[in-house]
């Protein structure tokens, strides 16, 4: 989604934005703007991402020279290993970015394990060869540099793109009839079922939000825990209280609907929901993770933080905003006014900043 708002809203007269993926048929790709050029590198029905990528190295290299981009800027550790692999040797080579989403040492936290123990010698080694990284917020910006290599390439901090036009007036799109009347207190979160955006704490928290207010949770998302998660729904007698939504094209207006927004992470690169729900205008409980919650919430003067992998602290921010109206108002107004920072365009202008920076060279 980061890089659908940043090429929609990159000044078309400075830059002409063209989309290389590793295979068609994501979601989102109809919302890319109609003068983008798409590309896809390999043909439908690879499962692997890994694959995928290693697959899109030898097409990506023939895109690049029978394109002849100024500027290749890829975004994701597997997408960031492959542009770097396409672009080696090239004897006309742009000048390649790479844009880091997550944080490395969290991601790749297992050293008994021979794909982590890759990853994390590969980025080490490969990213000395860029011209630039990118990474979306500070605290990422710090891991990456402590694991490169020198010479390490120039770091560049700017947060993603995370508040748009689908964002706003998906906000105030009427509600989906199966989602009326809605419950309250109703209590949302977003995020992949999967075990870094901690929804085993979230549902903790909200068997203890229950012994006091009979508040009702809606997740936003589809993932590989979904039968461990809906086990543990039984188990802590939460039946009728919890929705598992799956995947919804608006989660903005369920958002927007909320008394209280969570992000429940165990980790983060940046934690793009939380500047969605700031700007839908809904008050923010939030994990202090690494990385990227506290830099959007101000520390916590734009929303609650709590420990991360704690369901007890986490139902004590809930039960907070649950019990002090003049909190949730407070938070959602300063929310609103800290999404600002996050706009598309605003992080667009950003960008173009070092994509002028990395071609000064050439001018």
């Amino acid at each position: 989604m980061h890089l659908l708002r940043l090429i929609n809203a990159l000044d078309r007269s400075q830059f002409q934005p063209s989309v290389a993926l590793a295979q068609l048929g994501g979601s989102y790709e109809a919302a890319l703007a109609s003068d983008v050029p798409v590309f896809g590198l390999n043909p439908p029905g690879i499962s692997s991402s890994t694959l995928r990528m290693v697959r899109a190295v030898a097409p990506l290299r023939r895109l690049i020279q029978a394109q002849r981009p100024d500027v290749v800027c890829a975004v994701l550790d597997h997408a960031n290993l492959a542009a770097i692999a396409a672009c080696r040797g090239l004897p006309h080579r742009p000048k390649l970015l790479v844009c880091a989403q997550n944080s490395p040492l969290n991601q790749y936290h297992r050293p008994w394990h021979p794909l982590d123990r890759a990853m994390r010698g590969l980025l080490a080694r490969q990213l000395a060869e860029v011209d630039g990284l990118i990474a979306l917020s500070q605290g990422v910006a710090e891991e990456f540099a402590s694991l490169m290599q020198p010479p390490q390439p120039p770091i560049h901090v700017i947060y993603n793109a995370g508040v748009d036009e689908q964002v706003t007036t998906g906000a105030i799109a009427p509600l989906m009839a199966e989602d009326l009347p809605l419950p309250r207190p109703l209590i949302v979160a977003c995020g992949r079922l999967c075990e870094q955006k901690g929804f085993t704490y979230l549902l903790e928290a909200l068997a203890k939000v229950r012994q006091t207010v009979p508040a009702h949770l809606w997740i936003v998302g589809e993932g590989p825990l979904r039968p461990q998660l809906e086990q543990q729904i039984r188990q802590l007698g939460l039946d009728g209280a919890v929705r598992l939504l799956g995947f919804r094209p608006n989660p903005y207006q369920l958002m927007a609907a909320a008394d209280v927004f969570v992000l429940s992470s165990v980790y983060e690169g940046f934690g793009n929901v939380v500047a969605e729900a700031l700007a839908c205008g809904v008050p923010v409980v939030s994990t202090d993770c690494p990385h990227g919650p506290a830099e959007i919430l101000e520390n916590g003067a734009a929303g609650l933080l709590v420990p991360p992998r704690d369901g007890a602290a986490l139902a004590v921010g809930i039960l907070r905003l649950l019990y002090e109206p003049e909190l949730r108002a407070q938070l959602a107004a300063r929310g609103q006014v800290r999404s600002q920072q996050f706009r598309a365009e605003a992080i667009a202008r950003q960008y173009a900043a070092v994509f002028r920076h990395v071609l000064q060279p050439l001018t």
